[in-house]
Parts: C-alpha cells; sequence; structure tokens
C-alpha cells in the first residue's frame, strides 16, 4: 500500500472557524456525497469514543446515509445503555462489512495502530477516511505510522471531547437537528472524557453543550449510575488488593499500580472495569504523576499513566509507541511487567525531576 503522511491538522484554528479548515472541507464534501459511511473507534473503547459514535451515527442515519459502527473490541457492560437492543455498537464478528465504503470516520484517535487489525482489514476498502480527533499530533515515536493517500486528519485539540468537537462540527455541516438520541452520545463523551467535568482540560463550552444535551432529555444522574455504579463486589475484592500495593517514587511523586491478568481473571474483571481505579491515586498528596499497569487478555502490558496537571506526561507515552493529551496518555508494550514498569517509571522520573529543576 503506498502511504502519504496525514495533513496536518489545523487543530487551534477549530475553534475560532471551522469552516475555514481546508481538512473540515474535505470532510464536509466527503459526508455530503458519501452513501455508505462507516464509524469505528479505536481498541479498548471508552465513553469519549463510544458516545461519540453513537451521536454520530444517529445524526447521520437522520441525514439519510447508511451508517454501520464497527469497533477492534467489544462493547464493554456498562455502555450497553448507550444500545440497549444492541444493534449499533458492534465489534468483531457482529457486523456484517461491506466489501467497500464511501468514506470511513475514526473517532477519538489520530494513531492507526490503535485500530488493530481492523486497519488492515478496512483501510484498502474504504474510498475517503477521515480521522475525527482532538488529541495532540503524534510527535515521538511515530516513525511506522503511515497514512494511505486517501486519508486526512480532522483535529480540535483544544475541545475536551469528541463529543465537544462533533457539536461544533454539527453545527457547521447543519444536516439535522438535534434529537435525544444524538444528544445522549455527545452528553457520555463530555462527561466521560472530561472525568464528570473536573479535568483542566475542561471548557467553559464543554458546560453550555451538556446544559443544551439536558434541555433535550438526557437525565444525568442515569447516565452516571450507568456508567459508574456497574461494579461488582469481586472488583471492589480487587480494587482492595491493588490499594494494599501501591508502589511509590521520586518522594511519593510517582506512584502506580500493577495488575497481573490472573489478578484481573481471578476477580472476574474485564480490563473496563478496572479503567477508574487509576483516579483514586490521584488522591495521594505528594503524588503528581500516577500510573496503572494492566496485564491485557493479549499479555501486553496496557499502561495508563495520569497527571495532576503541572507535568505534562504524553511525550513520554509518545517515546514508547503511544499518546494522548497533556496530561493523561497511555501506551501498550509487548513486554512482561516488570520491563514495562522499569521503562516507564525511570522516564517519570526523570520528568518529575526536570520539573524541579527546569519548571516544566
Amino acid at each position: 500500500m503506498s502511504t502519504t503522511k496525514a495533513p496536518k491538522a489545523t487543530a487551534k484554528n477549530l475553534p475560532v472557524d471551522l469552516s475555514k479548515s481546508k481538512d473540515f472541507v474535505k470532510f464536509r464534501e466527503a459526508i455530503g456525497s458519501a452513501k455508505r459511511v462507516l464509524i469505528s473507534t479505536h481498541q479498548l473503547p471508552d465513553g469519549d469514543g463510544l458516545g461519540a459514535e453513537v451521536a454520530l451515527f444517529h445524526y447521520l442515519k437522520r441525514a439519510r446515509k447508511a451508517c454501520r459502527v464497527y469497533n477492534p473490541d467489544p462493547l464493554p457492560k456498562r455502555y450497553r445503555f448507550l444500545d440497549p437492543k444492541g444493534q449499533i455498537l458492534l465489534g468483531p464478528g457482529e457486523v456484517e462489512l461491506w466489501d467497500t465504503c464511501d468514506l470511513w470516520i475514526i473517532v477519538d484517535t489520530n494513531d492507526p495502530r490503535r485500530l488493530g487489525k481492523l486497519w488492515q482489514e478496512m483501510s484498502l476498502r474504504a474510498r475517503k477516511i477521515v480521522f475525527l480527533d482532538h488529541h495532540p499530533d503524534i510527535t515521538e515515536g511515530a516513525g511506522e505510522i503511515a497514512y494511505p493517500p486517501h486519508a486526512s486528519v480532522v483535529a480540535d485539540i483544544a475541545s475536551s471531547s469528541i463529543g465537544e468537537m462533533l457539536h461544533h462540527v454539527f453545527s457547521e455541516l447543519d444536516l439535522v437537528k438535534m434529537n435525544q438520541d444524538i444528544a445522549l452520545g455527545l452528553y457520555v463523551s463530555i462527561m466521560t472524557d472530561t472525568n464528570s467535568f473536573r479535568y483542566a482540560r475542561t471548557t467553559p463550552q464543554a458546560h453550555r453543550i451538556a446544559a443544551e444535551m439536558v434541555e433535550a432529555g438526557v437525565n444525568p444522574e442515569e447516565i452516571y449510575q450507568n456508567i459508574y455504579s456497574s461494579k461488582e463486589v469481586s472488583h471492589l475484592q480487587l480494587l482492595g488488593n491493588m490499594l494494599q500495593n501501591v508502589k511509590v517514587s521520586h518522594g511519593g511523586k510517582v506512584a502506580w499500580l500493577e495488575m497481573g491478568l490472573d489478578l484481573r481473571k481471578r476477580h472476574q474483571a474485564s480490563a473496563d472495569d478496572t479503567q477508574s481505579f487509576l483516579n483514586l491515586l490521584l488522591l495521594l498528596k505528594d503524588a503528581e504523576v500516577v500510573c496503572l499497569f494492566r496485564e491485557e487478555d493479549d499479555s501486553q502490558i496496557r499502561v495508563s499513566i495520569k497527571s495532576k496537571g503541572r507535568v505534562v506526561i504524553n511525550k513520554v507515552a509518545m517515546e514508547l509507541g503511544g499518546g494522548g493529551h497533556d496530561y493523561s496518555a497511555g501506551l501498550a508494550l509487548s513486554a512482561p511487567i516488570e520491563k514495562t514498569v522499569s521503562a516507564v517509571i525511570k522516564r517519570l522520573e526523570t520528568l518529575i525531576a526536570n520539573y524541579e529543576k527546569f519548571g516544566k
């Protein structure tokens, strides 16, 4: 497959005037002419990607487009309320794919590697590919990333979430009016990716959109309970085990948890069931950066990293083949957990030391 680098997104300009972005103009044209649209998000899908998919699916269906969602991983149980009939948010083996589609929209990532086998399966079968994303460009460790000539990136790193960005996109496209199905997806995307409006990247516009979605019929308490009141007793027992084994270094400024596959399976927890564990480490008084090292079903080690907002950590993730936001990032390595922990923690300790010395 011949490849070219995707055009640079005009991220900083999007909140000012989306209509002037050349990438968005091409995207608008692709939407207008497309009859079949495929929608996907990254591996281990989260509320941001799944909510965005639901909103985009219902928006395009109302615009009389043939739409299908196909993700590289199954829908986590706690997000089934987004698709109660099990007919929209489909994963491997759950959807009959078209031989070709006019437009493949990939949300919440600009990295083809995060699509797993789905990228090899679909990148040649889609006539046009557009990544809709709000993460920074991958600047480190991206030598192996190549995009086909028919792919482009529309990005807005000023948006708190894909939901916020999509709200802007919908207002520019102006194809159909908002309804409760679209509003539900946008609200879930914004709420989850701002950690219930608590992260530093939460914008005033995120709050305004959330209010608009509530006016459209979204029930905030019902959504919160569906997503966060979803733990089994065994999951809390796993959390208790993990918290008894918190590890720290650099005077407590770096803290982390290690979760082997055997331990997780023993407590009957999926990877998604453990996603919220990392947030508890942010309660530590001295911690600046926290990590969760989790062994996945395929034996890869998934690393989630969060910062309290002073130390920028996404470059560490990029160096090791991952990515993310300034203060929330992740990566996956095919190495034993001990080696992965050592590699990541050493880099974070150096990062903290530089911050203490130079303030950056």
